[in-house]
């Protein structure tokens, strides 16, 4: 029960972000039009409005921020050490810094708007910000800092979850773009509307009306409003700062109680030992003793960087959570495997981290690659035919030349078509389409891929015959099965790859583009998940090299023509 509380703590402080994260960027986006003007922002804020203002979207997002908070205070509470990445850091401190901003900012607007039915347009807000000159520049930097210091917590929160997403991977730069460009417009959109209503206030105190942001304020808000929003403002002062002093009293208390008392003994190869509190979670041991312990995802349960196998225990383990579970399911990891980020032991016990904290891991994108795991593949070699014999009369310079605008061909097809490129063997490449679950989606994505390789192989040899005299032939083989792939290699040279039997035999059927003087041999397992037209094809029936059984084969003289 405790554990699935826990999971149910953790969804939802993500749901709660993610809404929260939405409604920033709509927020932030619409600051960005104050560039343009102050009335172009508030034209805009009539659509922001009417998403946000209705009765349902207000309560999800006032229950949002409030669990939010909550989830945060409960989360710093419950750390059993400081040791901490400085993203993490900035995760946890970033919002309790913007919060007295953002306290005053959101109580203010929404009691003016809800209870005393004051329209808060961009005009009021820079009215607000700017009407006491003394504090102006105060209000200026604050209002920025809080963007920046909100929309980077969010940032960092939506990168951790949605890193190991394919789609993310896929479309990376477009989010980074988006995280980069929110602030920055939003910023220069509050500057802008600054710069607007100082230079409109001095406009009319050329013709002697001293107090047109007065004047705004006093006319849009009603005479009783005027005590409530100073005391908000006074009283957030005077006594969050007190609230964060003892939330970070209880904190530190908690960290000493966890170093004291109840403490466990957790055992690492070579004999090192970690004492901690109970409760505390292995992946904090690690950091409590400075032992380097692999975790991409930061210990938030979203990747299996930081598994461990259980070599001894005192006593029962605790039942895995569900977001260790789903981790489990998705990879299919051992039962004496336990992630060290959501193991949380009641006695001594012994482990040993399984991956090694000196390889970088950060591009790896999938969970399934990081754990040498079973699964059905679909593997596309490409080769060069008698490249030898054209790089023989060629300049060293020349032939490198060659080479990279051959990979940049079947690179950007591969890529292109849910594959990615698994290694370069002198003039041969390997791909491994899996982006999908679905092999039948990743037969045609390789079918499809290997067409338009020929496709453009024609336009690149039309270029070659022009700059060299020379056309490159190739062969091209696909086939799929059951393959490891995991994360294989040795010290820094490590690379998520595919081994096994069927990527010889994708590799037998690239060669066999030699005896059939085609282009693309498949098998026809591969046709039949592809659900492509065998008519288009030759088949047969050959002996692959390393197999007993004869394999059904299908093959192209001219990829090209390959309808998919």
């Amino acid at each position: 029960m405790h554990e699935d509380l826990n999971s149910l703590v953790r969804r939802t402080r993500i749901l709660s972000g993610i809404v929260l994260f939405i409604y920033a960027s709509t927020h932030l986006l619409n600051h960005s039009v104050a560039s343009f003007s102050i009335a172009a922002a508030d034209a805009v804020r009539e659509y922001f409005i009417a998403v946000w203002r209705n009765p349902v979207a207000e309560i999800l997002l006032f229950a949002s921020l409030a669990l939010h908070i909550l989830l945060g205070v409960q989360a710093v509470l419950r750390r059993k050490s400081f040791k901490m990445t400085g993203r993490e850091w900035a995760q946890m401190v970033f919002p309790f810094l913007a919060l007295m901003v953002l306290i005053p900012h959101v109580l203010t607007t929404a009691t003016l708007s809800r209870v005393f039915g004051v329209e808060d347009n961009y005009e009021l807000i820079f009215a607000g910000t700017l009407v006491d000159p003394s504090l102006a520049s105060k209000y200026t930097v604050f209002y920025s800092l809080m963007i920046v210091l909100i929309w980077t917590h969010g940032v960092i929160g939506i990168n951790g979850l949605l890193r190991y997403r394919s789609y993310y991977a896929r479309f990376r730069s477009l989010f980074v773009g988006f995280f980069w460009a929110v602030p920055i417009l939003a910023l220069a959109g509050f500057i802008s509307g600054v710069k607007e209503m100082s230079l409109l206030t001095y406009a009319h105190g050329q013709v002697h009306d001293d107090y047109y942001m007065l004047t705004i304020l006093i006319k849009a808000i009603p005479e009783t409003a005027f005590p409530i929003v100073t005391q908000i403002d006074q009283m957030t002062q005077a006594y969050y700062p007190i609230a964060v002093l003892v939330l970070v009293a209880l904190a530190v208390g908690n960290v000493l109680r966890a170093r004291f008392f109840g403490q466990v003994t957790i055992t690492y190869p070579n004999g090192r030992n970690v004492r901690v509190s109970r409760g505390t979670t292995v992946l904090e041991a690690s950091r409590i003793g400075k032992i380097p312990h692999q975790s991409v995802c930061g210990g938030k349960g979203r990747c299996t960087t930081c598994r461990v196998r259980i070599v001894s225990q005192d006593s029962g383990l605790p039942a895995p959570n569900a977001h260790e579970i789903k981790a489990i399911e998705r990879v299919g990891i051992d039962d004496d495997m336990r992630l060290a980020c959501q193991l949380r032991p009641t006695g001594d016990l012994s482990v040993a981290p399984l991956l090694n904290p000196e390889n970088s891991l950060e591009g790896v994108t999938s969970a399934r690659a990081l754990t040498g795991k079973e699964q059905e593949t679909v593997i596309l070699f490409v080769d060069v035919r008698e490249f030898t014999k054209i790089a023989e009369h060629k300049l060293p310079f020349d032939v490198v030349y060659i080479l990279n605008k051959y990979y940049a061909v079947c690179g950007e097809i591969i890529e292109a078509n849910g594959g990615r490129l698994d290694k370069f063997i002198g003039d041969g490449i390997m791909a491994i389409f899996d982006a999908t679950s679905e092999v039948e989606q990743n037969c045609r994505n390789a079918v499809l891929a290997a067409s338009r390789i020929s496709q453009q192989m024609k336009d690149l040899n039309a270029e070659m015959r022009m700059d060299f005299d020379e056309e490159m032939r190739f062969g091209m083989g696909i086939h799929v099965g059951e393959t490891i792939v995991g994360m294989m290699g040795y010290g820094r040279t490590v690379s998520e790859t595919a081994v096994g039997d069927n990527v010889n035999v994708a590799a037998r059927l690239e060669e066999l583009t030699k005896s059939y003087k085609c282009q693309l041999v498949i098998s026809k397992f591969v046709a039949e998940k592809a659900k492509i037209d065998l008519k288009q094809f030759t088949d047969d029936l050959v002996k692959i090299r390393g197999r007993s059984e004869k394999l059904e084969i299908l093959y192209l003289e001219n990829a090209s023509t390959l309808t998919v």
